[in-house]
């Protein structure tokens, strides 16, 4: 009787450290995704940057923007 209840106990342990663990995965996932975020919108900003430097460049030169 014991022996089934301990076997059962350590079924749920090896579950919830399971669980623990595919949450882990999740956070590093959502982490990575913002990490990807920030890096986009700082690659669209240097864009925008890059732009504007072009359109003042082309004014310098008198060229039309």
């Amino acid at each position: 009787m014991f022996e089934l209840f301990n076997v059962g106990l350590e079924m749920q342990k090896r579950m919830i450290d399971l669980q623990m663990q595919g949450i882990e995965v999740a956070q590093q996932m959502v982490d990575a995704a913002q990490r990807n975020v920030d890096a986009g919108a700082a690659a669209g900003r240097a864009g925008e940057a890059g732009v504007k430097a072009m359109k003042g460049w082309m004014r310098l030169w008198g060229m039309r923007d």
